[in-house]
């Protein structure tokens, strides 16, 4: 498993959520949209049982375009960082999630995460799951070939797994380690 895989489950380690779609390829080549400042800030992850562990997330602008990330599980979890930026496809937004702790090619791959906001303000993410049979062992060529596959199937029940809330809290100390 690569190294953003286990980090991207270090984010979505709620039980609920099994696999996520990685790709050595995004979405798009560029972002097709402007940061969002609603997505900018800290936020806690919404428990759904007792046994689930805190997560939390860090959304910065980097440019007009890009996020820096960093997230961590747990008060004693390592924080992790990924940069992001966004692809809309329909009237969906996801972000391309790539990881940045390393320089080595093979392990600055890409994960997907739809979000929105529900009625409360609270940020919900839904991750590009690998369950989904289509997309199961798939690698695509280009961006261009991705987006048509993802835009083609996008309403398909399973391409997205099962939500993860998030509201938003006061600043969090997340730790940079070596």
């Amino acid at each position: 498993m690569r190294k953003l895989t286990a980090a991207v489950l270090v984010l979505i380690a709620i039980s609920f959520l099994w696999g996520c779609y990685e790709s050595e390829v995004p979405l798009s080549k560029k972002p097709s949209s402007k940061v969002d400042a609603k997505l900018i800030g800290n936020w806690r992850s919404v428990p759904r049982n007792d046994n689930d562990r805190t997560i939390s997330l860090l959304l910065k602008q980097f440019n007009e375009n890009e996020y820096l990330v960093a997230w961590k599980e747990g008060k004693d979890g390592k924080t992790l960082m990924a940069r992001g930026f966004n692809t809309k496809i329909v009237d969906i937004h996801i972000i391309n999630l790539q990881n940045i702790e390393s320089l080595d090619k093979n392990e600055r791959t890409y994960v997907f995460f739809k979000y929105g906001f529900n009625a409360k303000g609270n940020l919900v993410v839904n991750v590009l799951s690998d369950d989904f049979a289509k997309l199961k062992r798939m690698k695509f060529k280009s961006a261009r070939d991705f987006y048509d596959f993802v835009q083609e199937n996008i309403s398909e029940n399973g391409l997205f797994g099962e939500s993860i809330e998030f509201c938003p809290t006061a600043p969090v100390r997340l730790e940079i380690n070596p």
